[in-house]
Parts: structure tokens; C-alpha cells; sequence
């Protein structure tokens, strides 16, 4: 409970909800009833008569905890020749020459002013401490941090002004700021377990993005916004640069250089899919399912496994060429460029980022929201290793709401999938090294031992295997023609651009929309319109995968 300015005064509200608790703190210190009552009384009547002195206090708790505090240094010092010996009648007696709102005004002061030197960048907080804590001259100062006596001169006047100002003005400042999290990935490649140097791990490292965000701010001003001292903020501060992500503007102000969508932003594309895939996902099934004989005839390992199954897993891998087709073509009409950014510690991506758990209302259909909750994924990655065995994997976490999370396939592991494969086209006999690799393989679904014989349980396909399978799709993409995906990616660009803030680079903005795919939207509406079957929870343990030895 605050108090503000039409009701500066301690009332009967307050004396029933504090009268307890200062009788406890009395008793607590005093150490017994007598003497807590007297300090109790002294208590009360310096908040009847402090509050009205002030125009706003906004945590009342926090004041009459000082005011507690107070008022029994003040009692102990009294007493202290005394204790225990005291006359009930010097209850009445509080004039003792001290003035209670003084002292709290005082340690308020002090409070503030620590506060805000623990916001100020380090020049200014070094040489402020120095002058004034450390008791140096201008001249000492000025050799310590090698700058000359006349800007040392200027950097005191300059900060005391600041304080001041700082502090007169702080009773207005609203300095309520509610922390944000970022959900963060990256589009390229990373280096090490803090590549991304606590991009969406480090509430700090997120808040200093969310502030700077279209504001360019200063150091101090940074941590005012925080409420975290300028020192904790620095050398996170100093990383984000060196890693772009942060921008110098101004010399001496910094702004966020990358892009964080919105709940509003990530609706664009919810309804855009749910306005548009229904044509696109009825041509696409036509095409592929009419060729599935073809497909299942190149008799490479796992095609006898089911028809919707195999689908769910050639489908996205199918929709990923084409998507590359029509990233070309649009990349190539609208002179575009699509790249990784080199940073300085030497990877290459895009910072993927968003708002968690921020207060938002919805602008789009319920349908659209449901579709997009379950055809939504982080995409789909290719791993391959020195003798050229490749994987396609799609995360199909959020996709049907299953209980399925990313798997990374090694070089190691393929490695050693290709060596299961060969014992099961050769029908040889595992020896006990083969039954190890068996063993982990089938823990995590790629394998199904019977009678003791392994079964490759995803789609492997050989160098001649996969260069059929290569045929059959380039003659379905020129069926639906390389242009397929191109109408639907433009017109989704056209109304994403418009959400992103102009201080975002022209080349972000088409980078980061391109990271689009139908790879869930169209296996989902699928079977949500009966063309295809829900993986079953067994199937889901190695849906979206495929392995191939290539070309």
C-alpha cells in the first residue's frame, strides 16, 4: 500500500494493518512488553507526523520499516544508561532535540544517490568515486586515468548535474519496468555453447536488447531502465557489439540490430497459411501420391514400411526443393540476397528472436490460431559426413502435438546407421560390435530387431536408390513447375515487411521472411482432410527422417 499526494496521512487503515507488526518489531528488539509499548507509541507518532510531509511515497512498507529503524536508534540511545530502569511517564517525552523526517530523508537520500552512481557508465562512476569517496584531486584523478586535468574538470560538472537532476526528478519516474524473455535461435551456423553469448539464456543480455530496441540508449541509460547497475551491464554490453547485435549510434549510444517478432508479427503468417495452403496442399498431394508405385518400387530400405508413414517423410523433404526453386526465382526478379552475416568471432547466421509470455490480444480466427499451434516447428536440418552419407531431419515437435524432440544425427551415427544398413542388404550375421550400434538404434526408433534379424525402420537409400528417387522428384517439380511456392512466398512478404521496424536492415528483413516453409502446414492439413493418417506415438519416434548416400 502506496500513499499519494491527496492522502498524505497515517490513518486508521494503517494503524490497523501496522499497529501489530511495529508492537512485534518493539518487542523484538526491546525484549519485553513494557518497553516495546513506549517504543510502539514513539513509533506511531513519528509516522503521524512525518507522512504529511511528503507528496508521494509509493511503498509504505519500506517506509515504515525505516521509520522503525529510526526511531529505535533513537530509543536505545536514550535508554541505553538506563534499561529497564525507565519511567512509564517518559513514553510522553519524545523531544530529544533529533528530527526523525530529517534522518529519513537522509538514508532516503543516500539510498537514491548510491542508486545512481551505480548507474553511471564507468568513466564518470570512476571518477566520481575517486573525487569524492577516495578524497583525490583533479590532478591525481587525471594521471590515474591518463586524461587531462581540464576534462577531468569537465566530467565532475557534468556528473554532479546529472545527479542532481537525476535525483530531483526520480519521484516521477515510473521505474516499474517488467523483464522480458526472448526465445532465441539462429538461422546459420554458431560457435561453441555461447555462440549466440546469452542471447535468449541471459535475462540481462535479453532485456538489454528489449530496451534498446528502436531506442538508442546510453550505458546509464540502459541501467536506469534496468534498474541494474551500469557495472553488471558492461561487459554484455561490450559482447552484443562485438557480435553485431548491439549497434554504436551516435558514439556513445547503442541499439538492437536484429529483429524480434512479435505475437502480432508470428499472426501474419498463422493466417496467411490458413487463407492459402488449402490448394496448395490438394496439387501437391495429387502430384506425389500418383507416383508413390514408382517411389516404392526403387525397393530401397524402409520403402515397405506404410504409405502414409513414408509420405509423412517425403512430403516435407519434396516441399524443401521446391522452396529452394522458388527462393532462387524470387531471390533472382527481386535482385535479393540471400546470405549468412559474418560475425566476429567467425560464424555465419541471422539471430531468430521473440517475445515470450507477453501480454497480447489476438487479431486472427480461432481456426487460424489453432492451425498454426500445431503445424508450427523449427525446421528442418541436413547432416551429412566425410563419405557423404546425408540426412534430412524436420522437427516435428509442435507439429500434431507430439511428444517428439530434435534428434541430431553426427557423422558418427550415420556412420554407423550405413553399417546396420549393409548387414541387413547383405543379410549378414552382426558381430558384437554390430549388436551395440543395433542396440542404440533401435533405442531411438530407427531400427525394429525380428527374430533377430535388424529392420531399417526409416527410409535409407543407397547412391543409385537415392539418384532414382532424385528422378522421380525433379519430374514432379516440373509438373507443379519451379514457381510452385513463389505467388504464396511474395505475397507473405509483402505483408510481413510491412511489420518491420525501418531501423532493421533491407537485407534482414528479406532474410528473416525467409524463413517461411509449408514443410509442416501441408503434411498437417493433409491429414486433417483425411489424405493422410496420423503417425501413430511409435511412428512419431522417427517421423520426418530419411538418410541417404549421395551423389
Amino acid at each position: 500500500m502506496g500513499i499519494d499526494a491527496e492522502s498524505a496521512q497515517f490513518t486508521d487503515e494503517h494503524l490497523k494493518e501496522y499497529s501489530k507488526k511495529i508492537l512485534g518489531f518493539a518487542y523484538d528488539k526491546t525484549g519485553n512488553i513494557f518497553d516495546a509499548e513506549d517504543l510502539s507509541q514513539e513509533i506511531l507518532i513519528a509516522l503521524f507526523t512525518s507522512i504529511p510531509k511528503y507528496a508521494k511515497i509509493e511503498n509504505m512498507d519500506g517506509f515504515v520499516y525505516t521509520i522503525c529503524h529510526h526511531c529505535w536508534s533513537n530509543f536505545l540511545r536514550k535508554n541505553k544508561k538506563h534499561w529497564r530502569h525507565a519511567n512509564v511517564d517518559d513514553m510522553y517525552n519524545l523531544g530529544d532535540g533529533r528530527d526523525v523526517q530529517s534522518e529519513v530523508e537522509t538514508a532516503v537520500f543516500l539510498e537514491k544517490m548510491r542508486a545512481e552512481i551505480a548507474y553511471l557508465s564507468k568513466l564518470h562512476r570512476d571518477i566520481i568515486i575517486m573525487a569524492y569517496y577516495d578524497g583525490k584531486s583533479s590532478r591525481q584523478i587525471s594521471k590515474e586515468l591518463d586524461i587531462s586535468d581540464s576534462t577531468v574538470r569537465w566530467h565532475l560538472a557534468e556528473t554532479r548535474k546529472k545527479l542532481k537532476g537525476r535525483i530531483e526528478n526520480m519521484s516521477n519516474e515510473n521505474l516499474n519496468y517488467r523483464p522480458i524473455a526472448l526465445n532465441v535461435g539462429h538461422n546459420g551456423s554458431v560457435n561453441g555453447t555461447n555462440g549466440m553469448k546469452g542471447l535468449g539464456q541471459n535475462r540481462i543480455v535479453d532485456n538489454i536488447c528489449y530496451v534498446c530496441y528502436g531506442i538508442p540508449l546510453t550505458i546509464e541509460e540502459i541501467a536506469r531502465k534496468l534498474s541494474v547497475a551500469a557495472v553488471f551491464l558492461e561487459y554484455h554490453i561490450d559482447e552484443l557489439v562485438y557480435m553485431d547485435y548491439l549497434k554504436i549510434v551516435d558514439e556513445k549510444k547503442y541499439q538492437t540490430n536484429f529483429f524480434i517478432k512479435t505475437p502480432a508479427y508470428g499472426e501474419i503468417a498463422a493466417q496467411h497459411y490458413y487463407d492459402n495452403i488449402k490448394d496448395l496442399a490438394g496439387k501437391f498431394y495429387e502430384a506425389i501420391e500418383k507416383r508413390y508405385d514408382d517411389i516404392k518400387a526403387i525397393n530401397f530400405l524402409g520403402s515397405d514400411l506404410d504409405k502414409d508413414f513414408i509420405l509423412w517423410i517425403l512430403i516435407p523433404k519434396l516441399i524443401r526443393r521446391l522452396e529452394s526453386e522458388a527462393a532462387c526465382i524470387t531471390e533472382k526478379k527481386n535482385n535479393w540476397s540471400y546470405y549468412y552475416p559474418k560475425r566476429k568471432d567467425g560464424s555465419e547466421h541471422w539471430v531468430c528472436a521473440s517475445l515470450q509470455d507477453c501480454d497480447y490480444t489476438s487479431t486472427i480466427s480461432q481456426e487460424a490460431r489453432e492451425f498454426s499451434k500445431k503445424t508450427n516447428g523449427n525446421g528442418i536440418k541436413i547432416r551429412g559426413t566425410d563419405n557423404n552419407i546425408r540426412s534430412l531431419q524436420l522437427d516435428s515437435y509442435a507439429t500434431l502435438q507430439l511428444k517428439i524432440y530434435w534428434r541430431d544425427f553426427n557423422g558418427d551415427e550415420l556412420k554407423e546407421l550405413s553399417r546396420i544398413a549393409e548387414i541387413i542388404r547383405n543379410n549378414l550375421t552382426p558381430n558384437d560390435y554390430d549388436k551395440i550400434l543395433i542396440a542404440k538404434h533401435a533405442g531411438l526408433g530407427y531400427i525394429k530387431v525380428d527374430g533377430g534379424k535388424p529392420q531399417m525402420m526409416i527410409p535409407y537409400l543407397n547412391k543409385d536408390e537415392y539418384e532414382k528417387l532424385d528422378k522421380i522428384f525433379s519430374e514432379i517439380e516440373s509438373e507443379l513447375g519451379n514457381d510452385f511456392f513463389v505467388d504464396f512466398n511474395e505475397s507473405y512478404t509483402k505483408k510481413a515487411k510491412s511489420q518491420i521496424p525501418d531501423f532493421i536492415s533491407e537485407d534482414e528483413k528479406v532474410n528473416t521472411i525467409g524463413g517461411i516453409t509449408c514443410a509442416y502446414a501441408i503434411p498437417y492439413y493433409l491429414s486433417e482432410h483425411n489424405k493422410l493418417r496420423y503417425p501413430t506415438d511409435e511412428e512419431a519416434k522417427r517421423l520426418c527422417t530419411i538418410v541417404w548416400e549421395g551423389k
